[in-house]
């Protein structure tokens, strides 16, 4: 496989990826619905962070550790869930937001960040994903510049995904419309974080 053919491959499949619905896209909404734009960016930045990590060991070699200890994965999978589980019964329980609650404090801040942070990386699906594409794609010969590249794209990528979706629902017009019913779409996504860590406990 060319270069070319290499990086057109991964930014395609990773994009796919990136776009389709879990547990980073639902967290993502619900930060900037009950917390505004920017509590969104910073959820976002947050799971880029984490890709971070996928991206390194994926990349660069260090796939060859889920084998040795498939047990990572399996503790991946159960915190994960847990987090999930704790994140969807928060959801649940959302109130109707008052005016106060428009501008989060700065403690408030700092946790939207870990919050992305903690769901991309207790997600063993996404592990699993850049294990599977690298291991498929990429050989000894790949060299170092492309892999970085990769990782960079990747990175960048999925920071700007997630900030787009949260510019967009964070926008005052789009979330003024929403804010009156914010909790109940805070409880739907409560639902669908409880759906997916089910799902994520059930998986093999």
């Amino acid at each position: 496989m060319s270069n070319l053919s290499l990086v057109t491959t991964v930014a395609a499949a990773h994009l796919l990826a990136v776009s389709s619905p879990g547990p980073d896209f639902a967290v993502v909404v619900r930060q900037t619905l009950a917390h505004g734009r920017s509590a969104g960016i910073r959820t976002a930045l947050g799971i880029a962070c984490g890709i971070v990590f996928h991206v390194g060991y994926a990349l660069f070699g260090l796939g060859w550790l889920l084998q040795q200890w498939p047990l990572l994965l399996e503790l991946l999978r159960y915190a994960g869930a847990a987090f999930l589980l704790w994140m969807g019964f928060n959801a649940l329980r959302a109130q109707p937001a008052t005016p106060t609650e428009a501008t989060p404090a700065a403690p408030v801040a700092r946790k939207d960040f870990r919050i992305g942070l903690a769901t991309n990386l207790l997600n063993p699906k996404a592990t699993l994903f850049f294990v599977a594409l690298c291991s498929a794609l990429l050989t000894a010969q790949t060299p170092f510049s492309l892999r970085i590249g990769l990782a960079l794209w990747i990175v960048a990528t999925t920071a700007a995904w997630f900030s787009l979706v949260a510019v967009t629902l964070g926008h005052a017009g789009v979330r003024q419309r929403l804010l009156a019913h914010a909790h109940w779409i805070d409880r739907a996504v409560g639902v669908v974080l409880v759906g997916l860590a089910l799902a994520m406990l059930l998986s093999h």
